[in-house]
């Protein structure tokens, strides 16, 4: 190939691919906090297009954030929070610090989360202290 020739297609590792997924959510989690409605619509605008590049290499972004906690879940707990008015054995996400990412449905990335649970032990001390 001459250096006039460009190829139309490229090819980039599953690694690359991540990171690009990683940075996209960023940016996206950035453009919700945006004041200027045209800073705003121009962050959301690229990664609407991102997220279809994403998308069409069969690669998802999941941000965990307000499910449900099961012990069970592959994403690395990076805090644990302890909150006395959950219910008794209760846990969600509080926080993704980091998203998983699938690519054809298979985990190739592991999330960072922070999770928020009942603190039973919490509640006891506050009630003794009343």
């Amino acid at each position: 190939m001459s250096g006039s020739q460009i190829p139309l297609e490229l090819s980039i590792s599953l690694e690359a691919a991540c990171e690009l997924s990683v940075q996209c959510w960023r940016l996206k989690r950035l453009s919700e906090f945006a004041q200027d409605a045209n800073t705003k619509g121009v962050l959301r605008h690229a990664v609407r297009h991102m997220t279809e590049m994403l998308e069409k290499l069969d690669i998802q972004v999941v941000d965990l954030t307000g499910r449900v906690y099961d012990a069970g879940m592959v994403q690395e707990v990076i805090e644990m929070r302890q909150d006395a008015e959950m219910a008794d054995g209760c846990a969600m996400v509080e926080e993704t610090v980091a998203p998983t990412i699938t690519w054809r449905g298979q985990m190739v990335h592991r999330g960072q989360i922070v999770v928020r649970r009942s603190g039973a032990a919490s509640r006891e001390s506050r009630e003794v202290r009343e």
